[in-house]
C-alpha cells in the first residue's frame, strides 16, 4: 500500500510540476476564443509585446523607459506610447516618428490613462492642483484641512512635426462644480438638483485627491468621452463636441450642456441621491464603450471592489446606459440604469479574481471578455457564461525573460488590448513571429501545431475538393485514424475516426484547419468551406 501511495504521489507531483506557470497556461480548444493579437506593456519592462493566441511574439517594440504604461496600436500601424513624462509614436519597425516631453512642451505631466482619437490627436488626464484658499473661495467647506485640493483636467494633444505638439481642446472640472456650504460664494445650489456638476464637499475619505481619474475612453459616433473616477466610485460622460470655451460653461456642443456631466453612474451618493448601500462601483478601472459584438454601444468596466463594496473579490460588468443617441435618462433624479446589464466574478486557474488597483476589461467581438489582472500579469478570456477559455501569464518583467515553472515578478500590465486580425493597423505589415518568450511551453507548442499553416509538412496527403461545399475527401490508401477540424480561433468543432471522407455541411462558411493523424504522423491542412 505504501508503494502504491508513493507512486501516486510521484505521479501527482510530476503532473503538478508539468503545468505551465507562465506564457500560455490554459487553452480550451472546445470553446471559441476571439481571433486576434494581444498588445501588452509590462510595467517594469521597456518592451511592448504583441502576441498571438498561442502565446507567440509576433512583434516587439523597445522604448526608452520602462515607466510607460499606456500603449495603443493605431490604425496606421504605428504604436502610441506614453508615460507620465513623455509621449512617443513608433512605427511598426520600432523607429521613432514623433516624441515630446510633456513638462518641456506644456509645463505639466500627465497621469494614468490616455486615449487616441480618429483625427490623430490623443486625450490625456492631467491633475489640476488648487490651493485650499482657492477652493474656499469657491465654497468648499472651511473645515477642509489640507493645503491643496487636486481635481482633473482633460487635454487633447495634437502631434506636430516630429517633436512638438499643440493643445487642441481642454476641459476642467473646476468649471463644473456645485456646493451647498456657503450661499455667499459661487456655485451655491442644491446638490441633489444638480447631478450634472461635481459636489466639491462630497467626502469619500480620500483627502486632497478626491477624484483620482484612472481611465479615459472616446466614442467617435457620439463624440463623447467616458472617464472613470476611482475615488468617487463612479464613471461619467462628457461632450467632446464643444469648443474649449464652451467646455468651460454649461451650454454649447451637440448636446447643449457644455462641459457638464451628460451622465454619471456608480455612486448616486456623490450627488446626494443615495447612500453607501446604493453604490455599484468601487475603485473601478478601464471604463470604455464596447465597439463591436453583441453588446456594442454599452459600457464595460473592471470593478476592483466587487459589486461596489466587496473588498475580497473583484467583478466585471457591462452597463447599459440607456441612452438615445447620446442623451441619457434619469429616474427620480438618479441616472439610469438601476443595475448592471451583465456581471461576473469568480476564479481563474483556482484563484479568485481580485485586485485592489489597476486591471482592465475588454468585451470582444464574439461576446467573450478579456480580463487583465495587473498585479499578477494574468490575461484571461472567458465566455459570457463564465467559462474560462484562455489564460496567459506575462513571462517577462524587469527586462528579463523568465523560465517556465518560475514565479514571475514585475510582469504586471496596466492594460491589455486584443486587436482583431482584420484591424487596419495590420494592413501591409510583416509579423515577426519569433516564438514564445519563455524557454518552453507545451501548450504553445500544441497550439502552434494546430493552427500553423506555413510550418506544417503535409507530405503527399491532400484533400479534395478544396474549397468545398460540404464533402471533403482524403487521398489516403487507408482509413485515417483520427481527424480533427478546428475553426480559425482554434476551437475544435468536429472529429471523425477511421474514415477517408468527412462532411463539413454542418459548419459555417469560412477557413478551417484539418488535423490528420495517420501512422504516428500528424499533418495539418487548411480547408475553405464555401
Amino acid at each position: 500500500m505504501k508503494k502504491i501511495t508513493a507512486l501516486i504521489m510521484l505521479v501527482l507531483f510530476n503532473w503538478i510540476n508539468s503545468q505551465e506557470t507562465i506564457g500560455l497556461i490554459y487553452d480550451d480548444i472546445n470553446l471559441e476564443k476571439s481571433e486576434g493579437y494581444t498588445l501588452i506593456k509590462p510595467t517594469s519592462d521597456n518592451r511592448v509585446l504583441l502576441i498571438n493566441n498561442c502565446g507567440e511574439l509576433v512583434n516587439q517594440w523597445t522604448i526608452s523607459s520602462d515607466n510607460a504604461r499606456n500603449v495603443y496600436l493605431l490604425e496606421n500601424g504605428n504604436l502610441l506610447v506614453s508615460s507620465g513624462l513623455e509621449a512617443t509614436i513608433l512605427d511598426w519597425d520600432n523607429n521613432v516618428v514623433w516624441s515630446i516631453e510633456y513638462q518641456a512642451t506644456f509645463g505639466w505631466r500627465i497621469h494614468h490613462d490616455i486615449e487616441p482619437l480618429p483625427n490623430g490627436n490623443f486625450l490625456v488626464l492631467v491633475r489640476d492642483s488648487r490651493t485650499d484658499v482657492e477652493m474656499f473661495a469657491e465654497g468648499m467647506d472651511t473645515s477642509y484641512s489640507n493645503p491643496t485640493f487636486v481635481i482633473e483636467r482633460i487635454i487633447e494633444i495634437e502631434p506636430v512635426g516630429t517633436d512638438t505638439a499643440n493643445i487642441a481642446w481642454e476641459w476642467k472640472m473646476i468649471d463644473h462644480i456645485v456646493q451647498d456650504f456657503d450661499n455667499t460664494k459661487p456655485n451655491f445650489g442644491v446638490v441633489a438638483d444638480n447631478p450634472q456638476l461635481y459636489n466639491i464637499n462630497y467626502d469619500n475619505g480620500n483627502g486632497s485627491n478626491p477624484i483620482h481619474a484612472n481611465a479615459i475612453d472616446y466614442n467617435p459616433i457620439l463624440d463623447q468621452i467616458a472617464v472613470s473616477s476611482r475615488h468617487l466610485s463612479e464613471v461619467f460622460i462628457l461632450d467632446h463636441s464643444t469648443t474649449t470655451a464652451e467646455a468651460a460653461t454649461n451650454s454649447g456642443g451637440i448636446y447643449g450642456k457644455g462641459g457638464d456631466f451628460l451622465w454619471r453612474w456608480g455612486n448616486p451618493e456623490a450627488y446626494d441621491r443615495g447612500t453607501a448601500v446604493d453604490r455599484k462601483l468601487g475603485r473601478q478601472h478601464d471604463i470604455k464603450w464596447i465597439t463591436d459584438g453583441p453588446n456594442q454601444g454599452k459600457l464595460s468596466v473592471f470593478n476592483n471592489d466587487g459589486y461596489g463594496s466587496d473588498m475580497t473579490i473583484s467583478s466585471i460588468h457591462i452597463i447599459d446606459q440607456n441612452d438615445t443617441n447620446g442623451v441619457y435618462s434619469m429616474d427620480a433624479g438618479i441616472f439610469l440604469p438601476d443595475d448592471y446589464f451583465w456581471s461576473w466574478d469568480g476564479t481563474i486557474m483556482n484563484e479568485v479574481m481580485h485586485a485592489g488597483a489597476q486591471c482592465g476589461l475588454q468585451m470582444l467581438p464574439n461576446g467573450n471578455a478579456l480580463i487583465n489582472e495587473s498585479d499578477i500579469g494574468r490575461i484571461s478570456e472567458i465566455t459570457s457564461s463564465g467559462d474560462i477559455v484562455w489564460v496567459y501569464r506575462i513571462p517577462v518583467g524587469n527586462n528579463t525573460n523568465f523560465d517556465q515553472f518560475a514565479e514571475p515578478t514585475g510582469n504586471g500590465s496596466f492594460r491589455a488590448h486584443r486587436y482583431p486580425v482584420d484591424y487596419p493597423g495590420f494592413n501591409g505589415v510583416t509579423f515577426n513571429n519569433v516564438g514564445i518568450l519563455e524557454d518552453v511551453n507545451n501548450l504553445s507548442d500544441d497550439c502552434a501545431n494546430r493552427l500553423s499553416i506555413n510550418d506544417v509538412a503535409v507530405k503527399d496527403l491532400s484533400v479534395y475538393p478544396n474549397p468545398t461545399k460540404g464533402i471533403l475527401n482524403f487521398n489516403s490508401d487507408m482509413p485515417l485514424e483520427h481527424i480533427e477540424i478546428y475553426n480559425i480561433t482554434g476551437k475544435l468543432v468536429m472529429t471523425q475516426s477511421n474514415t477517408n471522407t468527412i462532411d463539413l455541411e454542418p459548419l459555417a462558411k469560412g477557413m478551417y484547419m484539418v488535423k490528420i493523424s495517420l501512422s504516428n504522423s500528424t499533418n495539418v491542412i487548411k480547408v475553405i468551406k464555401e
